[in-house]
């Protein structure tokens, strides 16, 4: 089941409709700037609240804001000068939060500088320890430091009752005694503890007291004011939590950083047309939903390659530093998701001319589809002028499921059980996949996926295990490696 929303004359959105899905996971609104996502994102957020109408909306005429989900409806409209609240006898059944902008939402709510004040002469008699949830992942995501907020603390409801201070303070107990409340605390950490604030009343609800209800979160400039490595660490969090207790987490964002994380089925891309109406993409790629955002980081580039996946950026990046094809010349390479997609879209950047005159493109896909590629450029003839070369290996999954189980490779395996799987032994993981998995893997992503879990309870990311990967393949694929070299060679000198 999927939720409906139509707006109509709010900000500089005319008319729109849009489906979010519930289906849990994470999905991305982007477009340029002045495009529409915060207002998309703060329209959508009125589904479940109580808005004050007038400070988010203003006083458009003949504006409205429409859902439906199933049989139920629910919406605002603005008439005789008032925002109006409709809702059908039908319920709608739906839990969830919105975390706003630097203006609006919870995040920056007691800012008021008297509020401040007074939050400046409480001490920790009129506070609690703050839970684990929040003190753990605030840690986690920041510094990658579960204990660095070991001392965060929050303000007791009666006491913010007393002192009429509305919402959840936090504060942080630096080592020299001083305490720092929530509205002195940097952007990113204000940001993410309203965040997990948030997801904690949701998580208790959805772990102890599930209504079954399906659960939507709006998150408003997410990236704001946190740097490329908490970034990757939040987008971790945030789809292991909506995998946990079933959440269709929804953000707006123009960085590149969250995007590549983000399956192109769940990315929307927004963008006015000439004739200022707003349409939206999706599915959407990555790389195409950043042609425009990013023109000088890939498309302003001597050339382009590319790629399905990260490991196949690793790969190529690799061989064009040691085979020293960087001579004089700017490359970029954008994972681009599937490899139909990877077509679809080398298709769409020369058909549209949306690379910078005088840019080369090249096309890498991974070598397991390579006899399926003929069939799909025959039934697809617009396609069939496009030059490909693949990978020296199938793909990541079936090429560790083929050396580490299938049939051992020695080296590779001493190499990962070495330097990746320092706390369970590869061997034990293997084992717990050969005894709890009956089912066909011969894709290798089941396998994938207990190697994940595993690097995940040890606070590591895929790209350790890639970079022993792409290691191995540069010294014992050769001949692969070669023909690889020659394609990007041949390319470059075009």
């Amino acid at each position: 089941m999927d939720l409906t929303m139509k707006i109509q004359n709010i900000k500089n959105i005319n008319e729109l409709e849009i489906r979010f899905p519930l289906d849990k996971g994470l999905y991305a609104i982007t477009g340029e700037n002045g495009a529409g996502k915060s207002t998309l994102i703060s329209c959508a957020s009125t589904v479940f609240y109580q808005l004050p109408m007038y400070d988010y909306f203003g006083r458009p005429q003949d504006a409205s804001i429409e859902f439906s989900m199933g049989e139920a409806t629910r919406g605002w409209s603005f008439t005789n000068n008032r925002w109006l609240k409709s809702n059908s006898d039908a319920k709608m059944k739906l839990n969830g939060f919105y975390e706003g902008s630097i203006i609006f939402g919870n995040r920056f709510k007691n800012t008021k500088f008297s509020v401040i004040r007074i939050l400046d002469r409480l001490t920790v008699d009129d506070m609690s320890v703050a839970d684990e949830f929040v003190r753990t992942n605030l840690g986690l995501i920041l510094h990658d430091d579960p204990d660095y907020y070991k001392k965060l603390y929050v303000l007791k409801s009666l006491v913010a009752h007393d002192k009429g201070i509305s919402g959840t303070p936090y504060f942080y107990r630096l080592k020299t005694g001083e305490l720092i409340n929530q509205a002195r605390m940097s952007t990113g950490e204000n940001l993410l503890v309203s965040i997990l604030h948030s997801l904690q009343l949701l998580y208790n609800k959805r772990t102890k007291h599930n209504d079954g209800w399906p659960c939507i979160v709006f998150l408003d400039e997410i990236e704001l004011a946190l740097h490329a490595s908490a970034l990757r660490r939040l987008v971790l969090f945030l789809k292991n939590i909506a995998e946990e207790i079933d959440l269709a987490i929804f953000f707006s964002t123009h960085s590149i950083e969250l995007l590549r994380e983000i399956k192109s089925q769940n990315i929307y891309y927004l963008q006015y047309n000439v004739d200022d109406s707003l349409s939206i993409t999706n599915p959407c790629y990555p790389a195409y939903a950043t042609r425009n955002l990013y023109s000088d980081d890939g498309y302003g580039n001597d050339m382009v390659i590319l790629v399905e996946d990260d490991l196949a950026k690793l790969i190529i990046e690799r061989i064009l530093i040691e085979k020293s094809l960087l001579q004089n010349i700017r490359i970029k390479v954008l994972p681009t998701g599937g490899w139909t997609n990877t077509i679809t879209m080398a298709y769409d950047i020369v058909s549209s001319n949306l690379l910078v005159k005088g840019t080369k493109l090249a096309v890498v896909l991974d070598r397991d589809i390579k006899d399926e590629v003929p069939a799909f450029i025959s039934n697809h003839k617009v396609y069939s002028g496009i030059k490909l070369d693949y990978l020296p290996i199938r793909s990541l999954e079936k090429f560790l499921r083929d050396n580490l189980f299938v049939k051992v490779n020695s080296t590779l395996f001493s190499l990962l059980d070495s330097y990746v799987f320092q706390k369970k032994p590869l061997n034990d993981i293997l084992r717990e996949y050969k005894k709890n998995n009956d089912k066909d893997d011969s894709d290798g992503k089941i396998l994938y996926g207990y190697l994940l879990n595993e690097l995940r309870s040890m606070r590591k990311d895929r790209e350790d295990l890639v970079e022993i990967v792409v290691k191995y393949i540069m010294e014992n694929n050769t001949s692969e490696v070669e023909e690889l070299t020659r394609y990007l060679s041949e390319k470059i000198s075009e």
